[in-house]
């Protein structure tokens, strides 16, 4: 027998916890007949707001009564153009601070957000 042998082996190190688990998991299974109509209504709503069918009839037990559907593709630029002129705005603010004249800049872009935000409100956004 070797010395080596007689020598404790260091601790292993603890692993850091897995994924942390989820607030309220879905730990029960419950089976639900409907009518066609009643399926294709759900069906329909989840492929409006991008949600599964379960989280419809979840939201619906929750009291949820109106379901906003996603963006059209449409939408989704004008959403994109409002970022890009906020991050704009931004930076005037930033140029504002040192001194810098912006007015004139900053009401070209505060008018482009009015008119995309009365674009997105016509369309039902």
């Amino acid at each position: 027998m070797s010395a080596d042998s007689s020598k404790p082996e260091p601790a292993k190190k603890q692993r850091a916890p897995g994924r942390p688990k989820a607030e309220a998991p879905h730990d029960a299974t419950i089976q639900l007949r409907l009518d066609k109509r009643q399926l294709d209504l759900v069906t329909e709503q989840a492929q409006q707001t991008g949600l599964s069918r379960s989280a419809i009839i979840r939201a619906a037990l929750d009291g949820v009564r109106v379901l906003q559907a996603a963006p059209t593709p449409e939408q989704r630029e004008h959403y994109r153009q409002l970022v890009k002129l906020a991050t704009n705005l931004n930076q005037l603010v930033m140029q504002a601070r040192v001194g810098q004249d912006v007015q004139d800049r900053a009401r070209a872009t505060l008018a482009q957000v009015q008119q995309l935000l009365a674009t997105l409100n016509q369309t039902g956004a």
